[in-house]
C-alpha cells in the first residue's frame, strides 16, 4: 500500500529543495508539497499543514530545516493529524544567542536595503566544501533564493527568529520519528540531533557524511533510501 510523503521545505526554499529526492523516491511513496513560501505568518504556514491534513488524512511528513520546526510545532498541537515525521537538519531548539543577533543584522538590512542575493561565502556556510562547484547543489539554491527574493526572506525570518525551544514538550510527539542530520552541518550539529533522539520518543537518527546543511541537494538518493528504508519499517514493524 502506498503513502504520500508530504514535504516541506526551509526557510528562502521551495519545492526545488525536494524535487532530487523525489525522483529518488521508489514506487508507492508518492510526493506531497506544503508550500509554506506562500505564507507570511507562523499562522498562515501551519494552516497550510492542516489543509493538507484535512485533504489526506494524518500526514507522513517530511520537512526540511525551519520547515522540520513548523512540522513538530504542528504535531504537537494537532498530533492525530500527523502519522509520521522524518526532520532533516533542522533543530527543536531555540536559538542560541549568537543565531539570534545574526537574525537581528540580518532583518534590519533587510527593511533598510534592497536584497541582492546570496553572497558565495553565505553558501558556502550551507554546503559542504566537495559540492562547492557543484552546480546541481549550488545553482539550485541561487535560484530558489532569486526567485523567492527579498519580501519572502524578510517574511521568514520575522516569523522563525523568535522561535522558542520545543524541548520540554518533545515527549509528546507520538508518531514513529525519523531525524536525519550531517557531519558538517554548521547550523544543526550532530550533538543537536542526539538530544532530540533522547527527548522524543522512540525516534531513530541518521547521519550523511560529508555533507553540509542541504541534505536533500547534496545527497538525494542517500535521503531517499533512508526515508523509503524508515516508512518501510513503519509499515512492517516485524
Amino acid at each position: 500500500m502506498g503513502l504520500t510523503l508530504t514535504c516541506v521545505p526551509g526557510t528562502q526554499c521551495d519545492r526545488r529543495v525536494w524535487e532530487p529526492v523525489w525522483r529518488a523516491l521508489p514506487a508507492g511513496i508518492t510526493p506531497g508539497y506544503i508550500a509554506i513560501e506562500t505564507q507570511t505568518t507562523r499562522e498562515g504556514m501551519l494552516a497550510l499543514f492542516a489543509e493538507a491534513a484535512a485533504r489526506h488524512g494524518p500526514l507522513h511528513i517530511a520537512a526540511f530545516s525551519m520547515g522540520g520546526y513548523l512540522s513538530l510545532a504542528f504535531a504537537l498541537e494537532q498530533p492525530e493529524r500527523v502519522a509520521s515525521l522524518t526532520l532533516v537538519c533542522s533543530s527543536a531548539f531555540g536559538l542560541t544567542g549568537t543565531e539570534a543577533a545574526e537574525r537581528v543584522k540580518i532583518i534590519d538590512f533587510l527593511e533598510t536595503h534592497p536584497y541582492r542575493g546570496m553572497s558565495t561565502s553565505r553558501m558556502h556556510q550551507f554546503v559542504h566544501p566537495s559540492h562547492w562547484d557543484d552546480p546541481a547543489v549550488v545553482e539550485v539554491i541561487k535560484a530558489m533564493d532569486r526567485d523567492l527574493g527579498h519580501d519572502v526572506l524578510l517574511a521568514q525570518m520575522r516569523e522563525t527568529s523568535t522561535r522558542t525551544s520545543l524541548d520540554g514538550a518533545l515527549w509528546g510527539i507520538a508518531c514513529p520519528t525519523l531525524l536525519i542530520g550531517a557531519d558538517s552541518d554548521p547550523f544543526v550539529s550532530p550533538a543537536s540531533i542526539e538530544r532530540m533522539q533522547d527527548l522524543i520518543p522512540g525516534a531513530q537518527a541518521e547521519l550523511a557524511v560529508n555533507a553540509g546543511h542541504m541534505i536533500p541537494l547534496e545527497q538525494p538518493g542517500w535521503l531517499s533510501a533512508r526515508i523509503a528504508a524508515f516508512h518501510a519499517g513503519i509499515r512492517s514493524p516485524d
